[in-house]
């Protein structure tokens, strides 16, 4: 048993157990699901895609993008060789790896090919988080995602670039064998999560707090939370199909409710 993509990150003996009996004691929807190319059984923790969430991401300051994916694909290093100079100006990446004392030519080479788009000994001492996040008019984004939308992508064209982890966040998947664990991270599962999904946009009472409105002044108002799975319906119906997203809403009497991508292709 494995976080989906994280082969290496292996779950204990104690949290498996934690997991079967925290899914064996809830209202799951059972149902087949095509990811990454394969058919998995998706056991789902129905109750939590209707955790209230605002993923107002624009309107922001909080950094939550903080650690290295699992893999950047063909497309992304595409999209960052092609703009590479909006790229160093987002993420001053190239300009850091010049300092230390790499040649334009070796940095595009690690780009083309190293796992974290940088050479191994620079992660964690020279870059402490993706090198792909950024601060753009002080808002804390992906390099990626705005250079897609610059360059006017579609919703699908984003999702397919980057990194499926960064794309489904904050939704957790465990993975054990043929069969996938799928969950919003709520009070009730924390525990059970990789991620920290510890923020005002998965925490409405936190969106309240004086100390969150006085950092971010410009969004989040409480009327703008909506269930998890109209949130991200638009999101979770490119990467697992309509049907996955039709079940929850029927299961969850939410028929009626659609999300938009209004956040999702904001240009800044």
């Amino acid at each position: 048993m494995n976080y989906f993509l994280h082969r290496d990150f292996k779950i204990s003996e104690k949290n498996k157990n934690r997991i079967k009996i925290y899914f064996s004691g809830i209202k799951v929807l059972n149902i087949d699901i095509n990811l990454s190319n394969k058919t998995y059984n998706a056991i789902i923790d129905v109750n939590s895609f209707k955790h209230l969430t605002n993923f107002d991401c624009f309107n922001c300051l909080t950094n939550c993008c903080v650690q290295f994916p699992y893999e950047f694909n063909k497309k992304a290093r595409n999209v960052i060789l092609g703009n590479l100079k909006e790229y160093d100006s987002l993420t001053k990446a190239v300009s850091i790896l010049k300092e230390e004392g790499l040649t334009e030519s070796e940095i595009i080479a690690s780009i083309k090919k190293d796992k974290m788009l940088i050479p191994d000994e620079h992660i964690d001492s020279t870059f402490d988080r993706c090198t792909c996040s950024c601060i753009h008019v002080d808002r804390h984004l992906c390099a990626i995602h705005k250079i897609c939308i610059d360059n006017d992508a579609t919703l699908g064209e984003i999702i397919d670039t980057k990194p499926l982890w960064c794309s489904i966040y904050p939704l957790e998947i465990i993975q054990d064998d043929e069969t996938l664990y799928i969950f919003v991270p709520t009070k009730k599962n924390s525990y059970l999560a990789m991620n920290d999904s510890n923020f005002a946009c998965m925490d409405i009472d936190k969106s309240k707090s004086a100390y969150f409105r006085r950092e971010n002044p410009i969004g989040f108002k409480s009327e703008d939370y909506q269930p998890f799975i109209i949130s991200y319906q638009n999101v979770l119906e490119y990467i697992f199909g309509s049907h996955f997203v039709n079940e929850i809403k029927k299961s969850l009497n939410l028929d009626n409710q659609n999300g938009d991508n209004l956040q999702y292709n904001k240009k800044i």
